[in-house]
């Protein structure tokens, strides 16, 4: 097939890609980064070399350019250093808005960020640096400022992620965080899943039950388990989960700090990246 052809949809190039079709919208309505085609009826169809474009994008925000300024890098080969000005701005707005304790401003620019980066990119290049700099602050300022940054991202991140919702997929998921893990890490990982096409159900602060939640997800034939924590398992925990890692029935993952806390459990799974926040 000619690889100019538009053959995919909106929802087929986000599945190959990892970029939501909500940030696809936005890199073509705001940014003039991408032309699909149209059928009769309107819908989007993207070819091969749109993905390939797509993967591009990708690319140059990875290295922190900020999007508004990827249009005049497209096809140049790379740059020695992005500069400041090519840097995702918002992060400094952001920074700003929390210090201030602005909710609504801080509301409005991670709206923005959620919808025009992919989470992956965006947590590598915004929410990490900006949570990792409140840490490493020991002041009671910095200490009031970081509660404040987790509560308003962890109220953004869970409205995109709701609004992300893939009803049509056949493609479903279960994420499970342990008690005490962190709501903001946990929809991080709940929107990386969504980008590779699962239709995603979160269940926050498990404590037991691993067994009997394996069981009814195997018999409504789930495709996948994704287990996140950022803790050590206690020793009924852990048993529960290395006999849920063992079970070929189920595709089930481990994610966050725990492969580390845990490096035994690993050969039993073939977890994702501990990409996130706490990584």
């Amino acid at each position: 097939m000619d690889s100019s052809q538009a053959h995919l949809s909106i929802g087929d190039v986000s599945e190959r890609t990892g970029v939501n079709t909500v940030t696809l919208r936005a890199w073509q309505r705001r940014y003039g980064l991408l032309k699909p085609q149209r059928t009769p009826k309107g819908h989007r169809l993207y070819s091969d070399q749109d993905v390939l474009l797509i993967k591009e994008i990708l690319s140059w925000l990875e290295k922190g350019v900020a999007v508004s300024q990827v249009k005049t890098l497209l096809g140049k080969k790379e740059i020695a250093e992005s500069s400041e000005s090519q840097r995702v701005p918002e992060l400094i707005a952001l920074k700003d808005a929390i210090t201030r304790f602005d909710s609504k401003a801080v509301h409005s620019l991670l709206a923005d960020l959620t919808r025009n980066y992919p989470i992956k990119t965006l947590s590598a290049t915004v929410l990490k640096p900006l949570s990792e700099g409140f840490e490493h602050q020991n002041s009671e300022v910095a200490k009031l400022c970081s509660d404040f940054w987790q509560t308003q991202l962890s109220n953004v991140l869970i409205h995109r992620f709701h609004n992300n919702h893939k009803v049509h997929t056949k493609k479903s998921c279960w994420l499970v965080s342990m008690f005490g893990d962190e709501t903001c890490l946990v929809y991080i990982e709940a929107l990386k899943l969504q980008g590779e096409g699962y239709n995603v159900t979160v269940l926050e602060g498990m404590e037991s039950g691993m067994l009997l939640l394996f069981k009814t997800l195997s018999e409504k034939k789930i495709e996948k388990l994704v287990i996140y924590s950022d803790q050590s398992f206690s020793a009924p925990l852990r048993r529960d989960i290395e006999e849920v890692l063992e079970n070929a029935v189920l595709e089930t993952d481990l994610v966050g700090q725990c492969r580390l806390i845990h490096p035994d459990l690993i050969g039993s799974a073939a977890a994702p990246s501990t990409d996130n926040l706490g990584a």
